[in-house]
Parts: C-alpha cells; structure tokens; sequence
C-alpha cells in the first residue's frame, strides 16, 4: 500500500516537473494536460492548483483561471494570494461587486500585499469612490496616484437634469485595468488616471420628482460588526437609496421598495425549510415579501437612520425575519425560529447582499462558551458565529426571555421606542 502511495507522489512530482517546463516554453496547452495528470493523482494539492490556474490566465482563459482560483480559496479561506487572484480575475472581467470582497479580505489576511492594495485601489476607483481609492493606493505605495484621485475627488459635479431620469450615479475616475500578463508571473500594474467623467444617468425608471436620491453602498459584514464591538469606525446611517441588481432572484419587502424596472416577474414570497419552499408567507400582511425573477433592478430604501445594507462573504448570518428589507438571489438562505421563543429568524449564508431594518443604536456583544448570556428577546436582531439562543424559563422576576450560548457575536437593538 506504502508502495503504491510512493509511486503516485513520484508521478504527481513529474507531471508537474514537466509541466514547470513547458510553461518555460511557452506550450501551454500541453502544460495544462500535465497538470491535469498531476491532480488525477493528487486533486487537492495547491501548487498543482495555482499552477493550473496560472497556465488558464495565460491561454486567456480568464473565467477557467477563475472557478480554479475559487477552488483553491474554499479548500484554504486565509489564502491570501488566492483571494488577491480572485478580485483580480473578477476585476478583469468587470464583475467589481464580486472583485470588491475578494479584495478587502485579501488585505486583512496580508496587509502589506502590495499588489492586493493596488487591485484594491482599482476597484475602489472603478466604482466612484475616490477617497477609498486613494487610500487603497497609498497603501500600495503608487503616492503620485493617490494624489491625483484625491484631487480629482475635489472636482465639482454639473448638475443633472431631471427629467425623465430617477436616479443617477457616477462614472468611476477609474485607472485602466492591469495590463495582460508578462511571462513569469502575474500582470504589473502600470496605473495611470484618466479625465475626471461628469456623472451620467442611468435611465433606471420615469422620473419621480426631486430630489434624487444618493446611491448606497452595502458594507461589509465584518466591518458592520467590528465597528458594534467598539473595534471599527462606525459606517454613516445611509440617506439614500440602494439598487439592486436582479439577474436570477431576489426577495423584498413591499413597504422597502421605491421603484422597479426590466422584465421582472412579481409573485409572493414564501419561507423556505431545509431547501425546499413552505406554504407559509414571509413577512405579514401589513409587510408582505415579493420573490422577483427575471432581469431587471430595483430600488430599496428603508427608514431614515434605521436600515443598513450589509455584504456577506462567505459568512454566516442570522437575522430576524421582521429585521430583513431585501437579499439577494446568490445567498443561500432558510427559515426558522428561536427554539421556544417563537422569534421567526433568517439564515444567510454565501456571498451577496442583505438590507436590514436595523436602527443607529443597535450594538454587538461577544458570546463565549465560558459565558452564556441572557437576553431580552424584543431586543434581539440576530447573531454570527456558533451561537445557540433559546427561550429560557427564569424562576421568579426577570427581564429575560432568551438564553444564548456558544462562540459568537450577538446583535442587540439599544433603541427604545
């Protein structure tokens, strides 16, 4: 058996050995079929993987080097040069909602990646946000840059005019992608910045009066509860609206929505258990859920210092059903209810987008398995983390209702009405 196990090694060795050579001349697609050979032998080694998904961005095959990059990352998450080649990829290939994420996890997992900083930098500007941009560039070491999008950040805007146009957003001061890959390794950024770009509409529906709201953002999870726990910058409450993009699905509530467009199918929401689609309504009358389908964006938008979008990746999320504005169709998600509470909860899992009806005021606090906590259940919002609330029966007078254990973060609404 020992034998056997030695051979396939030796053989997963020279696979790979002639494939290093091929790549050094040039015959890629003779080095892909090494490569492959290598991993019929050993189909989770990562250097076979970074090596195929190396030779898949030189055939130009930027979509294969992709899904071998996300390989790579869901079998080693603090991969750093994985998540870096992900965003880069996915920058390549214009998906920024997808770049962004891979990004930002790049450069918490390695903060002095310049690379990742400068991808970072790109996608920051390509999305009009000059300021995130410029910092991202500093970090990257490219200053020159930096100070350009900063100044470009001070031009004044035209004003639009409004007819026939609901929303706006602003063309990204974006430098050119990177440059195609140089032999021996992965593309040299050589930034440069184009001309500042005046705002263009974007006819999203007919026009409903001024004054147009401002494009929100979603920000991410961990930022979100990192800034709960005193440990981050707190994000601004948004005063304005967030579009949200449908290609496959999605779900919102009717009282969240302000405007819809494309060729979106309209149907009502139901609860999903275990994969599988229930009879039961999500929402309640006064607040029902609509699932769209179809192509098309809408526009969501919750109470003035109460909602905030919020970006999953990879994460695991679980929220009040009464506390979800909308979420996107990538997310793979359940319902459910706080065992003997009868408090209806949401689980998100995956990468996308939820908007949560979540007051200004609502704090994090850290559960650990040492330390059960108490709870008031009207003050749940919802956890992360291996958490197991519960309704707990207190002998005499108590405030509390819930009990919740394990390792994780609890998210609680400080607000009093």
């Amino acid at each position: 058996m020992t034998g056997t196990a030695d051979t396939s090694i030796s053989q997963h060795l020279a696979h790979l050995a002639t494939a290093g050579e091929l790549v050094a001349a040039r015959k890629l697609d003779e080095a892909e079929g090494e490569i492959l050979r290598a991993l019929a032998d050993l189909p989770t080694d990562p250097k076979a993987l970074n090596l195929l998904a190396l030779v898949r961005y030189k055939l130009g095959r930027l979509q294969d080097a992709h899904s071998t990059y996300r390989e790579i990352a869901g079998a080693t998450p603090q991969d750093a040069g994985a998540r870096r080649n992900l965003g880069l990829l996915a920058l390549k290939l214009g998906r920024l909602d997808e770049a962004l994420p891979e990004l930002e996890m790049a450069v918490r997992i390695a903060p002095g990646d310049e690379r990742a900083w400068s991808y970072l930098g790109y996608t920051y500007a390509k999305k009009g946000k000059s300021v995130e941009a410029a910092a991202a560039f500093r970090r990257a070491g490219q200053n020159a840059l930096a100070n350009e999008l900063e100044q470009s950040a001070k031009v004044q805007r035209s004003p639009q005019p409004l007819a026939r146009v609901a929303f706006s957003r602003p063309v990204a001061l974006a430098p050119p992608l990177p440059a195609p890959a140089r032999e021996g390794g992965e593309p040299r950024v050589e930034p440069r910045v184009e001309a500042p770009a005046h705002a263009m509409p974007a006819p999203v529906v007919e026009a409903l009066g001024p004054p147009q709201p401002r494009e929100v953002e979603p920000i991410p999870l961990l930022s979100f509860v990192l800034s709960r726990l005193g440990q981050a910058p707190a994000p601004q409450p948004p005063s304005g609206a967030m579009r949200l993009t449908i290609s496959d699905e999605a779900h919102a509530r009717a009282d969240a929505i302000l405007a819809g467009a494309g060729e979106l199918k309209w149907e009502p929401g139901f609860r999903r258990a275990q994969g599988r689609c229930s009879p039961e309504r999500l929402g309640d009358e006064k607040r029902p859920y609509f699932r769209l389908t179809g192509a098309g964006e809408i526009w969501i938008a919750g109470a003035p210092g109460r909602w905030l979008p919020l970006r999953l990746a990879d994460d695991v999320l679980y929220v009040r059903e009464d506390r979800v504005l909308a979420f996107e169709g990538s997310l793979t998600w359940e319902a459910g209810t706080v065992p003997n509470a009868g408090l209806r909860m949401l689980q998100f899992r995956g990468r996308g987008t939820v908007a949560l009806d979540l007051h200004d005021a609502s704090i994090a606090l850290k559960v650990t398995d040492d330390k059960p906590t108490l709870l008031a259940a009207a003050r749940l919002v919802g956890w992360v983390g291996r958490l197991v609330p519960h309704g707990e029966r207190l002998p005499g007078a108590s405030p509390f209702q819930l009990a919740c254990q394990g390792e994780g973060v609890v998210l609680l609404d400080a607000a009093t009405e």
